[in-house]
């Protein structure tokens, strides 16, 4: 199983608090208004919305929310990275996902009042709109489009949430790197550099490994000519890799 965190880490970051809520600056408006879910929405219905949000600003590490907290509100990421992550009641703990700006709602538990699902911490220090569950479900039932939009993204998460699963039940774990590494490289052939937005921590949990793990399995594809200095990766032939990933995933 993967951990990810130790559990004097886990124990650790549990105790940071979330950022205080801020209210949003002009620019934020301006980002809030063209998020891909408010896609198609009235534009007084979307004001309505920006009106009633507020600005978290969390530092890398900091936590938004944790698992079974009850839900209250909805985030949406304008900036920075955030991992959602499971954890056990002895402190295990393993990145599900991590999501960039614009890549939609954190967690949607609240829309039908159920607890957190999982937990949510900023890999890099972040910037977060946050909207009460009040007003989201009354802007749902005021504009279909809003609700149009949820079922799309919803979709997607589901899609996503069953490419992890089929990549731990499928893949051995140089397979699962060969293929993330492919994904980010955003080509299908040739040679490929490219800087990872995790560290190797957050890497290796999210890939369902150890950090010892990773490092064993970073050797491993060495062999098939991937190079990886810090962050920094050289790839000297992706289709190599797909193959090597068992993967068709078109980047």
């Amino acid at each position: 199983m993967a951990s990810g965190l130790s559990i004097s880490q886990g124990i650790a970051r549990q105790r940071r608090a979330t950022a205080n809520p801020v209210p949003l600056l002009a620019a934020d408006r301006r980002q809030l208004r063209r998020v891909p879910l408010f896609t198609g929405m009235a534009p007084r219905v979307i004001d309505d919305l920006v009106e009633q949000a507020e600005l978290l600003q969390v530092a890398r590490d900091g936590w938004l929310f944790r698992l079974g907290e009850r839900s209250l509100h909805v985030h949406l990421l304008l900036a920075g990275r955030v991992a959602l992550c499971g954890s056990t009641p002895d402190q295990r703990a393993a990145v599900l996902e991590v999501f960039g700006p614009n890549e939609g709602l954190l967690d949607p538990s609240g829309l039908v009042e159920r607890p957190y699902a999982v937990g949510a911490r900023a890999i890099e220090p972040s910037r977060i709109a946050r909207l009460p569950l009040g007003a989201m479900r009354a802007a749902m039932e005021e504009d279909p489009a809003l609700a149009n939009s949820l079922v799309r993204l919803l979709v997607l998460h589901w899609r996503l949430l069953a490419s992890r699963i089929a990549d731990q039940k499928l893949r051995s774990a140089p397979q699962r790197l060969a293929a993330y590494l492919v994904d980010q490289s955003g080509i299908t052939h040739g040679e490929a550099r490219l800087f990872l937005t995790e560290d190797r921590r957050t890497l290796a949990s999210h890939l369902g490994m150890t950090p010892e793990n990773l490092s064993r399995v970073i050797a491993q594809l060495r062999g098939i000519g991937v190079a990886l200095d810090g962050r920094s990766v050289i790839i000297d032939d992706v289709e190599a890799l797909r193959k090597f990933g068992c993967t068709d995933r078109a980047p």
